[in-house]
């Protein structure tokens, strides 16, 4: 393993969006100086079924390795600076100050659309308010898609798969694309599902190229 494994890129490229025209999001491409090596290391630990609702397997790297630990500071910093002075009160009213820890993960998605939990057929929420994705995954995977209620719901019930598209009961209201060696930055406070969609999830591919992300908690 790369003594600096997770080393950030020597020039990435900082954008914000809005979800729904009012929620900020931050994507920061070319986060790792080597994220082929990232995945190759990631794709080698041991994973075991997720939580918390997770359609596939989670794993964690070391938490002493240092390489890790100053990738999340940098993080850390860049959600202080740029990302937690742009969002608006949280749906209770608070506002972010100080972070008070930071998280990490592996996850695989690999659950067939047949196989899903109701609670994994409809948007979801986050435990923490902000929420951090690093895409690594070279073939189409999907992104990250954002939902709104709608005013008056027409059906009850989740859908057959994957959240993918606006429903009888949620619409689309933002879209992060799942670039390769992108790192997303996006409130956890409102409904989102992995983009998992295509013909990958329900054959080998889902094993045999899987899906792959890094996920970062950002606890406040």
């Amino acid at each position: 393993m790369a003594k600096d494994l997770f080393a950030t890129g020597s020039a990435p490229q900082v954008s914000v969006g809005l979800i729904d025209g009012q929620v900020p999001y931050l994507t920061v491409d070319g986060i790792f100086a080597d994220p082929h090596a990232v995945r190759e290391a990631a794709l080698e630990l041991d994973y075991s079924a997720g939580i918390a609702h997770y359609p596939g397997r989670i794993a964690r790297f070391p938490a002493a390795d240092p390489s890790l630990t100053a990738f999340i500071q940098k993080a850390a910093a860049l959600v202080a600076r740029e990302y937690v002075p742009r969002l608006p009160p949280l749906p209770d009213g608070r506002r972010l100050s100080s972070l008070r820890g930071v998280d990490t993960d592996f996850a695989i998605t690999d659950t067939h659309p047949d196989q899903l939990s109701a609670a994994q057929r409809e948007p979801h929420t986050d435990a923490v308010p902000v929420f951090g994705l690093v895409y690594l995954n070279e073939k189409p995977r999907g992104g990250t898609l954002f939902f709104k209620p709608r005013s008056e719901p027409r059906a009850e019930g989740g859908g057959s798969a994957y959240p993918s598209a606006s429903d009888e009961r949620f619409a689309v209201c933002g879209h992060i694309e799942g670039l390769f060696n992108r790192l997303a930055i996006y409130p956890g406070f409102i409904s989102h599902s992995g983009e998992i969609e295509g013909e990958w999830i329900g054959g080998d591919a889902r094993f045999n190229s899987p899906r792959l992300t890094q996920r970062i908690m950002f606890f406040f």
